[in-house]
């Protein structure tokens, strides 16, 4: 039987060779923040995200609510990835958030999980390993499938028509299974080799966020979430403990053009704090978000206004590519289509990412597609 420590330390070296292996820019360390963000707040460059009932980020924003409503979210990547002449496609597809929430009087309250990182990368390649002195061609395939979920229980109350107040309480939890193998041909008999890990992530956070008008038009919301324990086993062993990264944000939204809403957005997350979770060869960077985004009412529709947003968006990615922090710059666009007489609700959002490293670029297509109903 191996001992804790001794297979504490082989994994996190493993965690560390994984994270070199990975054959993407976004998905490296524990994977890509997805920014918990709804469709619609994504269309319009995350600008809005701290006045959207449907964005997990300000708890205060589901008092603007006052029915129930329910929300589910898809969000299907298309990304390439440019190593030196070498170019790599890769689809993934997500399902980063879904919401319960509902209203009473000044009160509201709701339930919603979504993605905090998502690491999900397949990567495989051609290598020669010497066996016996003989230089023998393999295949080398690395994976791993899995994330970090974010549980929020939140309740708000409307202090006032121009002021509400929101509180959160936070569960994170999620698996990581990484795989590694090398196969050999046929005809070298050989066979092939795999080892496997997964880890469990367990940790909680809280959270605080306040809505408000301070003069006619303008409409400011900012939220914090705390940092709280969070730690990582594997086959029932504690393996390592950090905390859960905290944030602020804060966003204001101009609405003194008539159907026209005009926001803006900067959020900082303290990534560094789950760094203790890897090995020293895992970069960690602290990531500022910033988003500008434009709304106007289109045309109506089935009894309902559409929405039409752009965006702009520039942001860092926690986990760095061979030592050096990653950039994600995003334009974006979206429209909303209200269903059933306003009862139901179809946001849709187009974002063109870059993101940029030391030594490799890659550029992704995401697309999300909000369904909400609001009976």
């Amino acid at each position: 039987m191996i001992h804790p420590l001794v297979r504490s330390i082989v994994l996190l070296v493993v965690l560390a060779l994984a994270a070199q292996a990975q054959g993407s820019v976004a998905t490296q360390g524990y994977g890509y923040p997805t920014g918990q963000l709804s469709a619609a707040a994504n269309g319009g460059g995350g600008a809005a995200a701290e006045i959207d009932a449907a964005s997990a980020v300000n708890p205060a924003a589901l008092a603007a609510g006052a029915r129930y409503s329910v929300y589910l979210q898809f969000e299907p990547e298309y990304r390439s990835t440019r190593l030196g002449g070498a170019e790599e496609p890769v689809r993934v597809m997500r399902f980063p958030g879904f919401a319960l929430s509902g209203g009473w009087g000044k009160f509201a309250a709701g339930v919603s999980f979504t993605t905090l990182l998502d690491r999900t990368w397949l990567n495989q390649y051609a290598d020669t390993q010497s066996v016996g002195g003989i230089a023998t061609p393999s295949t080398v395939i690395a994976s791993s499938d899995g994330g970090i979920t974010d549980a929020r229980f939140a309740v708000a109350y409307a202090v006032r028509p121009r002021l509400q107040v929101g509180l959160a309480i936070h569960a994170v939890s999620g698996q990581n299974r990484i795989d590694f193998g090398r196969t050999f041909s046929d005809s070298s008999g050989l066979g092939s080799a795999e080892q496997s890990s997964t880890l469990n992530f367990g940790g909680r956070g809280l959270s605080l966020g306040v809505i408000g008008m301070p003069i006619q038009d303008l409409v400011i919301g900012a939220s914090l979430r705390t940092s709280g324990p969070l730690s990582v086993r594997q086959d029932g062993q504690p393996l390592a403990s950090a905390d859960l990264p905290s944030r602020m944000g804060i966003g204001a939204s101009w609405i003194g053009i008539p159907n026209t809403t005009l926001s803006a957005r900067v959020d900082k997350t303290r990534w560094t704090r789950m760094a203790a979770l890897g090995s020293t060869r895992m970069s960690t960077f602290d990531a500022i978000d910033i988003g500008a985004g434009l709304e106007v009412v289109g045309p109506r529709i089935a009894g309902g206004a559409t929405a039409l947003r752009v965006g702009i968006r520039d942001r860092g990615l926690p986990f760095g590519v061979d030592g050096k922090a990653v950039g994600e710059r995003t334009t974006s666009g979206g429209l909303s289509v209200p269903l059933g007489r306003s009862r139901g609700q179809i946001d849709l959002g187009l974002q063109r990412a870059t993101r940029t490293s030391s030594v490799a670029t890659e550029k992704a297509w995401l697309l999300s597609l909000g369904f909400g109903i609001r009976p």
